[in-house]
């Protein structure tokens, strides 16, 4: 099941700025890379340096005018998710959307838990993206309701804008590291870089080269590639 899920129950926590640099970098070490946009607020693009009135080709059309950006193919899904058919689709068993030898990361809304859930059997990973602040650290609980997070088998988790200057975050990270243990696959250092580069509307690779945040995203693509099984996967081909 070639699908990665990026969802957090809180929003505002980086999910689709995470979701974006991931498969930036994963197709960059090799893979057929699709990132795909769930959300109404089509905010994915933005975080590939693309401007809010630019439109992505929506998935499952039969077109070669694909939009491709940093050797990644962007798509829209949100009206697609919202068609009977698809959910349908989704909710076979033995069924996917996702079959075949692209790598899909999908960008799933923190409010839309319905997608979530109907995209969640079809996914070899779920991203969770947290911060070091309580409002994010108290919606832990809504990641699974009925389940404790730690317990989730594919459930993984991601510490966002971490600042090790100001005691919560630090205090924050110890936690996160002492709950979650390896299920914690990767922090990522506040940088203001990273806000100044999605306000100009250009890749964070480009207006800030030097971004701290940019190596901690270099760790986590292959930290990510360990826990898929990419890495063999790709070792595989001739």
């Amino acid at each position: 099941m070639p699908l990665i899920l990026c969802h957090s129950p809180k929003g505002g926590v980086g999910t689709s700025f995470i979701a974006a640099q991931l498969a930036i970098r994963l197709a960059h070490q090799g893979h057929d890379v699709a990132a795909v946009d769930f959300t109404y607020q089509d905010a994915l693009k933005l975080c590939f340096g693309l401007l809010p009135t630019q439109t992505l080709m929506e998935m499952g059309e039969a077109t070669n005018d694909s939009m491709v950006v940093s050797g990644v193919e962007l798509l829209s899904a949100y009206n697609l998710s919202r068609d009977p058919q698809f959910r349908e689709i989704l909710m076979r068993p033995g069924q996917s959307p996702f079959d075949g030898d692209k790598l899909f990361i999908a960008d799933v809304a923190a409010g839309d838990r319905e997608t979530k859930e109907l995209l969640l059997p079809h996914a070899m990973l779920h991203i969770c993206t947290i911060l070091p602040r309580p409002g994010s650290l108290a919606a832990l609980t809504k990641v699974q309701p009925g389940t404790p997070a730690v317990d989730l088998p594919r459930t993984v988790f991601v510490l966002n804008q971490l600042d090790d200057t100001h005691r919560l975050s630090r205090h924050s990270h110890v936690f996160i590291r002492e709950l979650f243990g390896e299920k914690l696959v990767g922090t990522v250092r506040r940088d203001e870089g990273v806000n100044e580069a999605a306000a100009m509307f250009e890749p964070i690779a480009k207006f800030a080269p030097a971004s701290v945040a940019l190596t901690d995203l270099s760790k986590l693509a292959v930290a990510i590639e360990a826990r898929c099984g990419l890495v063999q996967a790709q070792g595989d081909q001739p």
